[in-house]
């Protein structure tokens, strides 16, 4: 049972079962929804209150001077016939005075009932408001209530939800890669990838080829979880740490071989058969008693430089008689070679007893800087995991490769298989996105961690996929018109003029006859016809252009404790956000479980629209295999059935509005009508 240490610790929280990389980011605010009722508007008071009152306010002075003007004007006007009235009769004088003082209460008092009837309007018209108004409050109380119901209810919701939830790798991963980073960013990477490996599948073998002691703090985090910790440095540490430990000759010469010829390329194949040829001849004359150190005394022997103390003189007579001495003198850089490559593991093993069998085995590079020995060893290690993992003395848990940029594709991909078959996790960090890293690239998930160089971001740009969506690449507006005038006047008129004359007789009398006509006659008609018409045609092109999903420069610029996951998803893959900080392990609202991805409210429900998850990049999708038909969108932007589909989360790419291209059109005007038309 695991006992976790004093609270205020951070690193023992972070050893709880479930693999993560460290922590994705999700801003509770976006699933903040915006209150659907809108806000109450005031009413209005009834438009024939507000006429009345403004036109008594408008009217008052000239009624109020009318009223006045003629009651007045009466009185004085009965005033001046009261004394012709008197004169006449004393009756008719007080009669007059009568209708005197009558007109005179008449005007003021006409004047007095504009002005009362002005006030009844303005204080209807007040009253009106007052209604509305109180109303409205009313309804705006009522609102505010629903609203900051609403309110507290979202923030209950948001409460329940996590800010910072665990990034996992997906299941069927076969391995890890990690590229790029600080030595600060991967001693936080290791120390929470690999306190959730402990946890989760066991015993764990680091090695760490950096000599940096990058794995100090995921030590500690074992120690204070009470699992077994066990450092062994190397070169300083090879007599405690035998790595041909249960080896037969056969398989130590193989190991030998591609320790020595890790990096080679095919051409150096016939130097590697040689070389595995004489060591097996050495060590079939040396018999079952076969250490590096006993190998070295046979190629001295081999070298004429007989008296070996590690072999006897019977050894050293059969070692002699493998090459005759021609052969010898031929072979001598040939041994001498082996020989620099053997004679720096001759203590490898002395006082050891076997391989390390901690819960956590940490082999560590001295830091004393590049050597020939130290690349060798990074081989022979590696060579010597490979051997453990296919012989089954490793089963379950993690093998963790820190600094792994100058080992061989072909052993790493070798280990991965291996491990991918039994059931380990493999861990591999590159510093460089270089050659061997390139080859190897793309066994399993990737995190790419800050890439200085500008050459390496982009090669990880590369890697990480381009998107693609439709931009406007052209615009063809044309404009055309014509008009026809014609304009046609006839006139046309006759004349006739006729006259008759003649005579007859009656009796003894002659009678002359003469008669005339006359008439004319005009005919006039003009024809006008009047045709215009107008065409244009507005049209944008899309073209489809593929850019990169993540820009280099986001790789160049990312903070020592942030990374960028590339990991499947369904069929997909996509692109997380990730921060492996050990210290957000104290915030709140975080949790040591992947979560879901809710989905976001949409743009019109949302109270901060976003067109996706912010920490995450969809790369691919499945594609249909039969087509699909066109959406509205794609149709309204012109798109082919199956182009242009937006990746989830993301809004439906349509040509950019400027400077208002619009689908295709086509109008003709109609010619106007003629006069008198209609």
């Amino acid at each position: 049972m695991t006992e976790i240490a004093h609270r205020d610790d951070p690193l023992p929280r972070l050893a709880v079962p479930g693999e993560r990389f460290g922590w994705i980011y999700q801003d509770r605010n976006l699933y903040r929804r915006r209150f659907p009722e809108p806000p109450p508007t005031p009413g209005t008071v009834p438009p024939e209150l507000v006429t009345r009152a403004t036109t008594a306010r408008q009217r008052t002075l000239r009624r109020v001077g009318v009223s006045l003007g003629v009651g007045l004007g009466l009185a004085a006007l009965f005033g001046c016939c009261g004394r012709f009235a008197s004169s006449l009769a004393e009756p008719f004088g007080w009669f007059v005075m009568f209708l005197t003082i009558l007109s005179a209460f008449g005007g003021l008092g006409g004047a007095l009932v504009v002005w009362l009837l002005r006030r009844q309007a303005e204080k209807d018209l007040a009253t009106a408001q007052e209604q509305v108004r109180a109303a409205y409050e009313q309804a705006r109380a009522g609102w505010e209530a629903r609203r900051v119901e609403f309110e507290q209810g979202q923030q209950r919701a948001l409460e329940q939800m996590y800010e910072w939830s665990a990034a996992a790798p997906s299941p069927g991963t076969r391995r890890i890669d990690v590229v790029g980073g600080s030595s600060y960013g991967w001693e936080a990477l290791l120390t929470v990838l690999g306190g959730s490996l402990l946890s989760t599948r066991g015993p764990m073998t680091l090695v760490d080829f950096t000599g940096e002691a990058l794995c100090g703090e995921l030590m500690s985090l074992a120690e204070q979880t009470r699992r077994s910790v066990r450092v062994t440095g190397f070169p300083s540490g090879l007599r405690e740490l035998d790595l041909l430990a249960g080896l037969s000759p056969r398989e130590l010469v193989d190991l030998l071989v591609e320790s020595m010829h890790g990096a080679a390329d095919g051409g150096d194949r016939a130097q590697r058969h040689q070389d595995a040829m004489l060591l097996g001849e050495l060590c079939e004359v040396l018999g079952d008693e076969v250490t590096i150190a006993r190998i070295v005394a046979g190629l001295r022997v081999l070298t004429d430089r007989p008296g070996q103390p590690a072999l006897s003189e019977i050894e050293c007579s059969l070692v002699i008689s493998l090459l005759p001495e021609e052969a010898r003198r031929q072979a001598h850089h040939q041994l001498r070679r082996l020989e620099s490559f053997l004679r720096p593991l001759e203590t490898l093993g002395q006082t050891g007893g076997g391989p390390p069998d901690a819960e956590l085995s940490c082999l560590v590079a001295d830091r004393d800087g590049r050597s020939a020995q130290h690349e060798l060893l990074k081989d022979l290690l590696t060579q010597w995991l490979i051997r453990r993992v296919s012989r089954e003395e490793i089963s379950g848990g993690s093998i963790v490769l820190v600094g792994a940029d100058e080992l061989h594709h072909r052993q790493i991909e070798r280990l991965g298989t291996l491990c991918e078959r039994r059931g380990i996790r493999l861990v591999l960090f590159y510093a460089h996105l270089r050659e061997q890293a390139l080859h190897a690239l793309g066994g399993g998930e990737v995190a790419f961690m800050r890439l200085g160089n500008h050459r390496e971001a982009q090669q990880a740009a590369e890697f990480i996929g381009r998107q693609h969506k439709f931009v406007l690449s052209g615009m063809t507006r044309t404009l055309g018109g014509n008009e026809t005038h014609t304009l046609a006047d006839m006139q046309g008129g006759s004349e006739t003029d006729s006259r008759t004359e003649g005579s007859r007789g009656e009796g003894r009398a002659l009678i002359r006859q003469r008669s005339r006509t006359w008439s004319r006659s005009r005919n006039w008609s003009q024809t006008r016809s009047v045709a215009a018409g107008t065409t244009w045609n507005d049209a944008a092109e899309a073209q489809r252009v593929y850019e990169y999903a993540v820009e280099p420069r986001v790789l160049q610029d990312l903070p020592d404790y942030a990374l960028l996951l590339v990991k499947g998803e369904g069929r997909g893959s996509v692109v997380q956000a990730v921060e492996c900080n050990p210290e957000i392990v104290t915030l709140p609202y975080m949790t040591m479980d992947p979560v879901p991805l809710a989905p976001l409210p949409s743009d019109g429900a949302a109270a901060y629209p976003t067109s996706g998850p912010p920490g995450q990049v969809t790369l691919s999708q499945p594609a249909p295999i039969a087509p699909q038909p066109a959406s509205a969108d794609q149709t309204a932007a012109g798109l082919l059935p199956g182009w242009g589909a937006p990746a989830p989360g993301q809004q439906p790419v349509r040509p950019s509005p400027q400077p208002g291209p619009q689908p295709p059109r086509q109008r003709q005007s109609e010619p106007p009508p003629g006069p008198g038309g209609s």
